[in-house]
């Protein structure tokens, strides 16, 4: 599943690639059964983003990689992360070391949670829970918040607003069966697509809702009467709400704490597809390229490189048990992604399998990319074509050929009947 890390900076030139392996796959039901699909837990761990690292090094000692927990009483991001760490390469002990990272950690995963989530609220503090339950009223949040809050405002993206249509896509995700689905789904129900559409008209304009940036970490959210109105009459208690794109600002956020401490030498995963590198290791690492074929998920191939890199995997299929709770696919193939168009609140997803790179872009800065690429009917290669300018990099499939847009890629491990484009 995962391969050793290697020391030794060989390159390998995609078009010299020519050796193959039999593919990895996982047996997906074509019933959903509640979208209990996969059962391999180091794939839910790690899988859909597939850091390369050894495996015996998590339990040969104290020394080499390792996955650090988090020590935790409260809610905290770190269910949803796996952060592996080279403990002794630095100056410290590896006790004194990987104590002090364990400390770090968890106070950020602790933080991180009570500033994103919209279901909780914190005394002293100002969250995504609080703006909602406080519009019109300026408010002063974290800077880490205001930060977040900023970046989406600036990017011009409407999808912040779609908290009401989020909620009602959990419900959909949340289902059992077909007939249930379909209650929840706005290409089945008249009366869900009526719901969406006119959350969709509020969202779409600053006169029906905007968050007002106004520095010095305050904020106003500011809702028309008549959305409040609508909110009362329908039971809405969410105008915001990250949903998907929570993690890309977790991972960052957590990445630059362990950074801004002098911890580098390791890596941080969250299980819906963001990932950083911190850069701190000279090792080569592998990154797992995915590919679903009819009923099986398949490893492909590896991607191999070094140094600090940021990663985002979209598909629009469930790979881990945690994505039942993100997906659903209808027992005639249909199936209904997080990533949700702003302009008529419908779930699409522009090809089956998408992940964009950098080594010089943050999560955030992939996942903003990704929703103008990604939520769409079709994927468009010339958007992909255009961010690889910028070096934001794009691997996707073409039925059994795997597409790049880095002409320096590096790919080992190509699954038999895969090739490289």
């Amino acid at each position: 599943m995962v391969s050793t890390m290697k020391s030794t900076r060989s390159r390998i030139h995609t078009s010299n690639v020519n050796n193959t392996k039999a593919p990895q796959n996982i047996e997906i039901s074509s019933s959903h059964l509640g979208l209990r699909i996969f059962a391999v837990v180091i794939l839910v761990l790690i899988a859909a983003t597939a850091f390369g690292y050894g495996i015996n090094a998590l339990f040969s000692g104290t020394d080499g990689w390792q996955e650090i927990e988090a020590d935790v009483d409260e809610l905290s991001v770190a269910t949803e992360l796996t952060f592996m760490y080279d403990i002794g390469a630095g100056s410290e002990s590896a006790t004194t070391e990987r104590k002090a990272i364990v400390v770090i950690y968890s106070d950020a995963c602790e933080t991180a949670y009570q500033l994103f989530t919209p279901d909780n609220e914190y005394e002293y503090v100002y969250n995504v829970w609080y703006i909602n339950n406080h519009p019109n009223e300026e408010i002063t949040v974290d800077e880490v918040l205001y930060s977040a809050l900023e970046t989406m405002v600036e990017s011009g993206g409407r999808e912040l607003y779609l908290a009401p249509v989020y909620a009602g896509y959990e419900s959909l995700y949340f289902s059992s069966e077909d007939w249930e689905a379909k209650e929840f789904d706005p290409v089945y129900s008249d009366v869900q697509a009526e719901y969406f559409a006119k959350i969709c008209e509020f969202a779409s304009s600053d006169d029906g809702i905007s968050l007002k940036l106004l520095g010095d970490n305050k904020v106003i959210l500011y809702v028309s009467d008549e959305y409040l109105s609508y909110a009362e009459e329908y039971g809405i208690d969410r105008f915001i709400d990250f949903s998907w794109m929570t993690n890309a600002f977790v991972v960052d956020y957590i990445s630059d704490v362990m950074i801004e401490n002098g911890y580098t030498a390791g890596m941080i995963v969250s299980d819906d597809g963001y990932a950083r590198n911190l850069g701190g290791c000279d090792d080569i690492f592998s990154y797992t390229l995915y590919s679903r074929q009819g009923n099986t998920v398949y490893s492909v191939a590896d991607m191999l490189y070094d140094g600090s890199m940021s990663f985002v995997y979209a598909h629009d299929y469930a790979i881990t048990s945690d994505d039942a709770l993100r997906y659903y696919t209808y027992e005639n193939g249909e199936r209904r992604t997080p990533y949700i168009d702003p302009t008529d609140g419908l779930s699409k997803a522009a090809t089956e399998d998408l992940v964009l790179y950098s080594a010089d872009s943050t999560c955030v800065d992939l996942m903003l990319s990704l929703t103008r690429v990604y939520i769409a009917d079709d994927l468009d290669e010339s958007k992909l074509a255009t961010l690889s300018t910028s070096g934001i990099y794009s691997i996707y499939y073409d039925g059994f050929t795997i597409l790049h847009t880095e002409d320096e890629v590096v790919l080992s491990d190509v699954a038999e009947g895969f090739s490289v484009g």
